[in-house]
């Protein structure tokens, strides 16, 4: 077989063929692809060539796995941790501020308490759950951010790596099952175990075939 044929195409597909016009795509093929010599290698049956094509394209797979699989569990660690922090600096200050003037509104009620000023402590407490109220309302808020809806609505594809959001309707996830890049991800995972399998068979039934 000449170099300018693509080995990868003749024993099974070329990935770079998968990924046209997606985030994976890996570029044309500079390698001939022509199905009728495609057809011829099938009817040859030469199993020592079959072996160290499927080798070749198995090698190339599974690199493309590895590559997406170290993206998803990178995507996954950020999804997980803890949220972003969409809080403006006048906010944090106010915060850090309401939480100081409840400390030592506290120890006010513990003295008043000491020295029977009983109606002054409900007064000073409730002027504490009033600051803890607008505590809550400037945590709420920042949490409502769009930014961080749409953060935590998010999801990863465990195929493929694409991030979605869990509220996508049936359709949007339909298309997303069909694309390009689902279904090139889908077909090389399926690949690997096959390509191993007949190799490993192979090779056991004529160990010659192995480099």
């Amino acid at each position: 077989q000449g170099d300018e044929i693509c080995k990868k195409f003749l024993v099974k597909f070329c990935p770079n063929d998968l990924f046209h016009n997606t985030k994976s795509d890996r570029g044309t093929c500079l390698k001939k692809h022509d199905e009728k010599l495609k057809s011829a290698f099938e009817a040859a049956n030469d199993e020592k060539f079959k072996v160290i094509y499927s080798a070749e394209l198995l090698k190339d797979i599974e690199a493309i796995i590895n590559d997406v699989e170290r993206s998803i569990t990178r995507t996954k660690q950020r999804l997980s941790a803890e949220k972003p922090d969409m809080m403006d600096p006048a906010s944090k200050r106010r915060m850090e501020e309401i939480m100081q003037e409840v400390k030592t509104l506290q120890s006010e009620i513990q003295r008043l308490g000491e020295e029977g000023e009983v109606e002054k402590a409900e007064e000073v407490n409730k002027k504490i759950l009033s600051m803890l109220d607008e505590r809550e309302k400037i945590q709420q808020a920042a949490e409502n951010d769009p930014l961080w809806q749409k953060e935590k609505n998010q999801t990863i594809c465990e195929v493929c790596g694409c991030i979605a959001q869990s509220t996508d309707n049936d359709q949007r996830k339909q298309n997303h099952l069909e694309g390009r890049q689902h279904k090139g991800y889908f077909m090389i995972r399926e690949a690997i175990p096959e390509l191993q399998k007949f190799i490993k068979e192979a090779i056991e039934k004529d160990p010659t075939l192995e480099k």
